[in-house]
């Protein structure tokens, strides 16, 4: 009889589980009368240093300094692509928790690896996606995928010369960042950014975005830069409206990873002057 009970139990549990899968799954349906949100990001303050990585530490040199690289060999990671009114390339603004909207059609992710550099820098993801990365490079790059900024490692990616390598991203839990960095030339670094859902958009060289069709309703709307802070705000949709929307990022906040601070010697002080050198040739 407690057996029958269990076995019960434990059948009644595993129904309730897929059914809450299944109805917090995001559905498609048609979308009327609705809103759009549209803006930009802005970086205000100084624009912080770009991170260096000496090139002659690292394997490969002379592919690897085929692309920014200063005349002191050091790779140089620009990290905040400003436009000339402030306007903050890469940021990914994505709205939260909305069940059912239009179609959630996107593109594959994929990564060219080439002269030792990663591109595009940051890349939209679905739970479970599988990632592509076409090595052009004629050399092996031995990368991991780390979450949330280098923590735990989500896969391993051994990346042939001359080839395409995949991998699933299966994040843990609530977690929405991972960093793809090769083991063998830290500076390769690209990043990934968890939606769950098609209302995201990702900001053009003038930092500009806008999500269409976005059904009435209240929403958490976030800004993403993978070295920021996340800005959110609430947000309430009706019919036909249009939300204009700006986030502002401080440039005097900048969240790096604890690895690459400069008490931990990655980033040099030569940062500082190479930044200077890169703003006077622009």
């Amino acid at each position: 009889m407690r057996i029958a009970i269990s076995i019960l139990l434990f059948s009644s549990l595993i129904f309730f589980q897929l059914f809450l899968s299944l109805g917090l799954a995001y559905q498609e349906m048609g979308v009327e009368n609705g809103g759009v949100i549209k803006g930009k990001a802005f970086l205000t303050g100084k624009i912080p240093s770009p991170r260096i990585y000496h090139e002659v530490l690292f394997p490969n040199m002379e592919l690897c300094a085929e692309v920014d690289t200063d005349d002191n060999m050091n790779r140089v990671l620009n990290d905040f692509l400003v436009y000339q009114d402030g306007g903050l390339k890469d940021v990914v603004v994505s709205i939260e928790h909305v069940d059912a909207g239009k179609v959630f059609l996107k593109e594959p992710v994929r990564i060219l690896s080439k002269d030792c550099k990663f591109s595009p820098t940051i890349n939209v993801v679905r739970q479970g996606e599988t990632i592509h990365i076409n090595n052009v490079d004629p050399v092996m790059h031995n990368s991991q995928v780390y979450e949330s900024k280098r923590g735990k490692i989500i896969s391993n990616l051994p990346i042939p010369a001359e080839e395409i390598s995949s991998s699933k991203i299966k994040f843990t839990g609530q977690q929405k960042i991972f960093q793809l960095i090769c083991g063998m030339h830290e500076f390769m670094q690209a990043w990934g950014y968890r939606v769950q859902n098609p209302y995201y958009s990702v900001t053009s060289e003038s930092g500009a975005y806008q999500i269409n069709d976005l059904p009435p309703g209240d929403y958490v709307i976030n800004a993403w830069h993978f070295l920021m802070k996340v800005r959110s705000q609430r947000i309430h949709v009706e019919e036909n409206s249009v939300i204009d929307l700006d986030f502002n990022f401080d440039g005097n906040e900048v969240v790096r990873p604890h690895y690459e601070t400069i008490l931990s010697g990655r980033i040099k002080e030569e940062a500082f002057e190479s930044r200077e050198k890169i703003l006077q040739s622009n």
